[in-house]
């Protein structure tokens, strides 16, 4: 049967490309420019769809859905020339095949459409082979699944984002266990919100525990729950995160900093999906989802015997891997712009913007502490920075690089100290700290433009201390 490719897009130029393209591969190219024809045009068999998101008559992902109920083998692969997180998981948790966004590769493209059908031909072959063994009498299987909706918004535009966010959209409706790694900072917990929202779960509850933030005789009690009586101090029954979490997800961060003792347990209960509080007998059993990250390798802690190999492979199942910053480039302007407004929204600051030597510093600067380093940077230089444009020297930087409050503050006393240390009894400490607190309280009073509440969040004191401070410094 001759191999067909149906093209669903209103951009000429586009259709034109890929059909010169695939039709010396033997394929037989349909373009229809409008979903309603489009529609008509899709059939079962050896199809392979391409079809546009945003097209004259109607909406591509709603088509999806509507290929997918009428044609369930229908292999769909959606292009856009506008992709967004939304739309590349609700296209893979709708049944894609894939996502590509405009302007695409064609050597790429053809290679995708190549692998597709091979794909369907492996298909096929199994389809058959099921049929054979249901005359058997081989009982055959049936999979369900449902969807959900609002998900987090995890920023990107750069194609390691996307397909972070094809594999979100592929993993959430299957009720498996997921491990997300990456740096620190880079967006784990998001990941795996964005997960939980998006899978049969998404209106159950989502339960995050650091490992790391949790003294690790403390956080079996964390998990697990107590009861009264348990130990010293527990004058109440506790419920733990796990019950917490019962027909929803639970969210362990950077797992491998679990102890041995504590891993087994947690083993235990992901086979039988039960366990007991402590200090009790009773056996509870909770139906839930976990998701593990971290940000070390998880296989060197199995090598040196810091991690258990039995869990390791239990979480495992599947991988997601969060890029770096400094691997995606061009994320951080959008990243950029969506801090400034959030900072604007939350603290009541004026609305800010960069200036060209800020922007090319942030956009060739390495981010050690990923995503959350730019955050904090921005959101600190939006607060401190005067007038409406956030320069580079607003953003800490020494000899081209970002530095720290402390840093930034050792630098800038280090001459009036070398003078001043070397009188006596000159009270250096209550001279240094209060004027640091003046400028820091003034600074942001005048940043949230005289709104006490608002400065009083932002310095993360006390209302009526800062009203003390605002008196004892004079400050207007």
């Amino acid at each position: 049967m001759e191999k067909e490719v149906l093209i669903i897009d209103d951009d000429e130029s586009i259709t034109w490309v890929v059909s010169k393209a695939l039709e010396p591969m033997g394929y037989k190219v349909v373009v229809k420019q409008r979903l309603s024809s489009g529609l008509k045009a899709v059939n079962a068999g050896d199809q392979l769809i391409l079809l546009d998101i945003v097209l004259p008559d109607g909406n591509g992902l709603e088509a999806l859905r509507e290929i997918r109920k009428s044609h369930q083998d229908a292999v769909v692969i959606m292009i856009t020339a506008h992709a967004r997180m939304e739309s590349t998981i609700e296209a893979m948790r709708e049944g894609a095949y894939d996502y590509i966004e405009k302007p695409f590769d064609i050597e790429e493209l053809k290679l995708i459409v190549e692998k597709a059908f091979r794909d369907m031909a492996m298909r096929d072959e199994l389809n058959k082979l099921r049929s054979v063994t249901a005359e058997l009498g081989t009982p055959g299987s049936a999979k369900a699944r449902a969807d959900d909706s609002d998900e987090p918004q995890i920023i990107g535009r750069s194609q390691k984002m996307l397909k972070v966010f094809k594999s979100i959209g592929r993993v959430a409706s299957k009720d498996v266990t997921v491990l997300i790694t990456g740096e620190s900072g880079t967006g784990k917990e998001l990941v795996a919100k964005a997960i939980h929202h998006n899978s049969n779960r998404g209106t159950g509850p989502f339960v995050a525990i650091n490992s790391a933030s949790i003294p690790k005789d403390l956080l079996e009690a964390e998990l697990f729950g107590w009861e009264k009586g348990a130990f010293t101090g527990a004058k109440e029954k506790h419920t733990g995160k796990i019950d917490s979490a019962n027909s929803g997800t639970l969210f362990l961060d950077e797992i491998s900093d679990l102890d041995m003792n504590l891993q087994a347990k947690i083993l235990r209960f992901m086979q039988d999906r039960k366990f007991s509080p402590l200090g009790s007998n009773r056996v509870v059993e909770a139906d839930v989802r976990i998701i593990g990250a971290t940000n070390r390798d998880l296989k060197e802690a199995v090598n040196n015997g810091s991690f258990r190999e039995d869990l390791y492979y239990r979480f495992n199942v599947i991988q997601i891997v969060l890029p770096p910053l400094r691997e995606r480039r061009e994320d951080v302007m959008p990243l950029t712009k969506y801090f400034l407004k959030e900072t604007e929204q939350k603290f009541g600051t004026d609305r800010k913007e960069l200036s060209k030597d800020a922007k090319d510093f942030l956009s060739k600067y390495d981010w050690p502490g990923n995503v959350r380093e730019l955050e904090n940077a921005i959101k600190r230089a939006s607060v401190l920075s005067d007038g409406a444009i956030i320069e580079k020297r607003d953003l800490f930087l020494e000899d081209g690089r970002l530095c720290s409050i402390q840093e930034f503050l050792e630098e800038k006393l280090k001459r009036y100290l070398s003078e001043m240390t070397r009188l006596e009894n000159c009270n250096l400490y209550e001279t240094i700290i209060s004027e640091v607190e003046k400028a820091l309280i003034k600074i942001v009073i005048e940043g949230t433009g005289g709104n006490q509440l608002k400065a009083s969040k932002t310095l993360g004191i006390n209302r009526n201390t800062l009203r003390a401070k605002i008196k004892e410094y004079k400050i207007r």
